[in-house]
């Protein structure tokens, strides 16, 4: 069983917290884990060498500064705004991992696996390119960017069941790139948005129990079929409250993350039970933003009580922080020539979906 992750020296300690989650549940699993490299520390690989060993499976790291270093230099205007430059790692698994790994699955760095990867791995992929949970909370506004119409799937990129076979046999890794120059790198949620936008009709969809974002537990099935109808025909009502009691990985989107003092994530405990097992047990929790993680809870209740507010706060959060800091950039003349069609395609010349 392939397991990737990328990941810089600062996110290190949710890496291992994520690696023993799986092991731990996985036990009778042959597991080899792929960790994309962005400056991870000497210290830190050899720790977390010897401690996978230890737990007799195996890791391999792949230095990708230079491809990040190169990004940058390719695209001048290239911003990931409040996300880590590691994230855009992804985009190079085709190239980096040898040709042998044909089949894999990624992982973002928080996530925590609750039961057997077994099932999830076994899904038979054929000619799709991955296997992904969709995010029907995402903003209308990024739908739009890239290209999806009102009842297509916005899928997350944080648990993706890949086929790097035919990844690479589709040339998909110079589709991505090529189409973030066409973006200019200005996509607010960076290689998730190019996904969303070169897998379209490739990707299976997952249930949501693969990939349970954290502050769900908060929503309820009826207020985000309001939002997104198309969400019916892939999640249940059953099912989505399956997800929610029984996750097979919980992933810790959204702000109240369970390292930080203060924070009620409703799955806090599963992270720190697991962080006790790995190198970084006994790391003291992150100050400074207990009254945020106070103020983020009781927006959590009032995402179950009234959704409605959850959604205004998280279309101003939009409006102000992420449109406005794209659109500064858009004045300088970073982002040039984009028209989109009715269903909010872009024109070019790269992709293959255009």
């Amino acid at each position: 069983m392939n397991i990737i992750y990328a990941s810089d020296d600062g996110y290190c300690q949710h890496m291992a917290v994520s690696i023993f989650s799986i092991i731990e549940h996985n036990r009778k699993e042959d597991l080899c884990f792929h960790i994309l490299d962005d400056g991870i520390s000497e210290q830190h690989r050899r720790e977390l060498t010897e401690w996978i060993a230890s737990e007799g499976q195996n890791v391999r790291f792949y230095p990708v500064g230079k491809e990040m270093e190169r990004l940058k230099e390719d695209i001048p205007g290239l911003t990931t705004g409040k996300f880590r430059i590691t994230t855009l790692a992804r985009l190079f698994l085709g190239s980096i991992l040898p040709e042998t790994v044909t089949k894999a699955l990624y992982l973002d760095c928080d996530t925590v696996t609750l039961r057997s990867l077994h099932g999830l791995y076994a899904w038979k992929l054929g000619n799709h390119v991955a296997a992904m949970a969709p995010e029907p909370t995402v903003y209308p506004e990024v739908r739009e960017l890239v290209g999806l119409t009102e009842t297509e799937p916005y899928y997350n990129a944080g648990v993706i069941l890949l086929n790097l076979s035919k990844w690479r046999e589709l040339g998909l890794e110079e589709q991505s790139l090529c189409y973030y120059r066409e973006m200019d790198g200005q996509l607010p949620f960076n290689d998730q948005d190019i996904l969303n936008h070169v897998l379209r009709g490739k990707v299976l969809c997952l249930f949501q129990r693969y990939n349970f974002f954290s502050n769900y537990y908060y929503f309820r099935y009826a207020a985000i079929l309001k939002e997104s109808p198309w969400y019916a025909a892939r999640e249940t009502d059953a099912s989505f409250h399956k997800a929610k009691h029984h996750p097979v990985i919980v992933h810790f989107a959204g702000d109240e993350r369970p390292w930080f003092r203060g924070s009620h994530n409703h799955y806090r405990r599963a992270y720190e039970l697991c962080l006790r097992e790995t190198p970084f047990a006994g790391a003291r929790k992150q100050e400074g933003k207990e009254l945020y993680m106070a103020a983020y809870f009781m927006m959590n209740l009032l995402t179950f009580l009234c959704p409605v507010t959850r959604k205004w706060i998280s279309h101003t959060y939009y409006q102000r922080s992420v449109r406005e800091h794209f659109n500064k950039d858009k004045e300088k003349g970073k982002v040039k020539g984009k028209e989109k069609t009715k269903t909010g395609e872009m024109h070019g010349t790269c992709s293959g979906n255009t």
